[in-house]
């Protein structure tokens, strides 16, 4: 009876291992179509800024305006580093850290284009704070923005976060209206599919584990 168990357990797992390579790829082409996303989000965004406060803009000098460009097309070239250290945190990802009891709805993109989307917190939140670094270029060139929570004053845009449990400290982040890129929404669409398909295999194994201990801890009390 013990070695049907085995080999149930053992089926299902290389049912969930080939599954968890899948959500890899999903995971690493994500990172791919983010930084794709942050690189132009980066320059889009500092123009509209540059654009919407000519005030501010027409009292820089050239050579002012040009360093600004200089380091916002460093973010954009750095888009990669950037979006992996904001995004590479385990807890993120399901399949490198399976759980148990999570909410199945963790990964979904609700709503569509046509009324607007509303994306997964667990990864938007990430997202965001990898575009909030934009916050800091912005600032030092004069736009009301910050990313720092000792500026409580003359700063209407406040570009920071509390990330949870990951300590006191605020972290850049993009407050305002964000649409994901169809590349993004499509790949976290598909991680969804495949993490809830995950959770209920990951659930049967756990299950079948602890039948296995129970028929074990019966035949160990008949053969006494």
């Amino acid at each position: 009876m013990s070695a049907d168990f085995e080999v149930l357990i053992a089926a299902k797992e290389i049912e969930l291992n080939t599954l968890s390579q899948r959500m890899e790829e999903l995971r690493q082409q994500f990172f791919w179509e983010t930084t794709k996303f942050a690189a132009q989000w980066f320059e889009n965004t500092a123009k509209e800024y540059v654009t919407k406060y000519p005030e501010i803009t027409l009292n820089l000098t050239r050579e002012r305006i040009a360093f600004m460009k200089a380091l916002v097309s460093a973010l954009s070239g750095n888009a990669k580093k950037i979006v992996t250290a904001a995004l590479s945190n385990p807890e993120f990802w399901w399949h490198q850290k399976p759980q148990l009891h999570d909410d199945f709805s963790q990964y979904e993109v609700l709503g569509n284009d046509s009324v607007g989307n509303k994306f997964p917190q667990k990864i938007d939140n990430p997202v965001r704070r990898a575009l909030g670094e934009l916050g800091a270029v912005l600032s030092q060139f004069g736009f009301a923005v910050s990313t720092r929570a000792s500026d409580k004053e003359g700063y209407p845009e406040f570009w920071f976060s509390y990330p949870e449990g990951e300590g006191k400290e605020a972290r850049p982040y993009y407050p305002h209206l964000l649409v994901w890129s169809s590349e993004m929404q499509d790949t976290i669409r598909q991680y969804s599919s495949l993490f809830r398909r995950g959770i209920a295999i990951y659930n049967e194994i756990q299950k079948l584990k602890e039948e296995k201990k129970r028929r074990q801890a019966s035949d160990l009390w008949d053969s006494t």
